[in-house]
């Protein structure tokens, strides 16, 4: 009996460090996992900045000359005024050329990130539409017109009450 205890205290003394050692290495792992996630968000833009204020309309081309960026951007420009009324900021992610915000220019990294944000591959048009909660209401890679982006808005239940409260 006594020799069955000492293997047990033996087994005991060494497996204990051995769970401890596993424990440092998973939380050591843990922690690297989390720190290169916070660099990767820490390139981003901060979209979070944007929540409960602005509805984001973000359009992914190639570059300036993307026929169905073209399009959109002549739209935009002509209907300035629903756009503001739909507290829109508008981005415009370009690969080859400056991405801006609005009138504000985004560096190429930033810019970079947000591609990568949302999954928008290479060399694609794509558009995305975000609400003032943060989420995406709209993703599409062909050709939208802006009266769809300005439809699926005003279905939202948000854009609803703004309406009602400025008829007041």
């Amino acid at each position: 009996m006594c020799s069955k205890l000492k293997f047990a205290n033996k087994i005991h003394s060494i497996t204990a460090p051995n769970y401890f050692v596993s424990v440092f290495i998973f939380a050591l792992a843990l922690v690297s996992v989390l720190l290169a996630y916070d660099c990767k968000d820490a390139l981003s833009m901060d979209l979070t900045q944007f929540e409960w204020k602005n509805r984001l309309l973000l359009l992914f081309a190639p570059d300036s000359n993307d026929p169905h960026f073209m399009l959109l951007q002549g739209e935009i420009s002509a209907k300035k005024t629903e756009v503001e009324d739909r507290d829109l900021k508008v981005f415009e992610v370009l690969e080859s050329g400056p991405s801006r915000m609005n009138e504000t220019p985004i560096e190429s990294q930033k810019a970079n990130a947000l591609r990568d944000h949302f999954a928008i591959p290479q060399n694609t048009f794509a558009l995305i539409l975000v609400g003032k909660d943060g989420g995406v209401k709209l993703k599409r890679d062909d050709q939208v017109y802006l009266a769809e982006v300005f439809e699926r808005i005003d279905s939202m239940p948000m854009r609803r009450n703004e309406m009602r409260q400025k008829n007041q």
